[in-house]
């Protein structure tokens, strides 16, 4: 699946837009279209692998190995509760009103108050997905110098070869919206909301992310696998 399944979203998404935009409007985008939704769902499930990553880590591994991996599982938390604003697109609660008076967006979620929860900490992340998820991974198979338990602190922090696909498609999802605002360039002929397909692949990537631990944790090289 880490290899199959990561392209999925962003080629129904795309098609839909090209085929019939009504759809893609109604039903595909906004903050109760399936990108968003996909992205917490995608984020929970990072939230699950995470909590079982954490409570494995306690009893095998130093402490600073279990500080970053609750890091990383408290990414997903964030994600999650920001793209459902902390429940209020579920139980559809009214935003109070001193939150209301310093959101942008009117709703009860962090990102929309500062660019310190939004734009800085997703660029901290993007450059750990670029560096981990595809600059490494290649750079590794091409010397053929596989990461091992050997590495320390490096073999818990770096992403697996699994999450390379969301990883690249994380990074270069952006890249239309990015080079038509740098080079002033006309809108391409089927656009959409690029940032929320990024969101969904770095969700991913997360939850993936975590998986490829628990992995570790459970089947320690040279351990007979499931």
């Amino acid at each position: 699946m880490w290899g199959w399944f990561p392209p999925l979203l962003a080629l129904f998404v795309v098609s839909a837009k090209a085929i019939s935009p009504p759809f893609y409007q109604r039903f595909l985008s906004g903050e109760n279209g399936l990108t968003e939704q996909a992205t917490a769902v995608v984020a929970l499930c990072g939230i699950y692998m995470g909590a079982r990553v954490v409570l494995l880590a306690q009893r095998q591994l130093p402490i600073l190995e279990v500080l970053w991996l609750s890091i990383a599982t408290l990414g997903c938390v964030y994600l999650a509760g920001e793209e459902l604003s902390w429940g209020q697109q579920v139980f559809h609660w009214r935003t109070p009103g001193a939150l209301a008076a310093i959101n942008l967006q009117h709703e009860t979620n962090l990102h929309n108050m500062s660019s310190w929860l939004n734009q800085k900490p997703r660029i901290l992340l993007e450059l750990w997905v670029l560096a981990g998820g595809i600059v490494l991974p290649v750079w590794r198979a091409a010397r053929r110098q596989p990461l091992t338990p050997a590495a320390g602190f490096a073999y818990w922090f770096w992403p697996g070869r699994e999450c390379l696909p969301s990883a690249l498609l994380g990074v270069v999802i952006l890249f239309p919206k990015r080079y038509r605002q740098l080079f002033e360039l006309p809108a391409l002929p089927v656009e959409v909301h690029w940032s929320e397909l990024q969101e969904y692949y770095f969700a991913l990537f997360l939850a993936l992310y975590l998986t490829v631990i628990l992995r570790r944790l459970q089947h320690p090289l040279g351990a007979p696998g499931p």
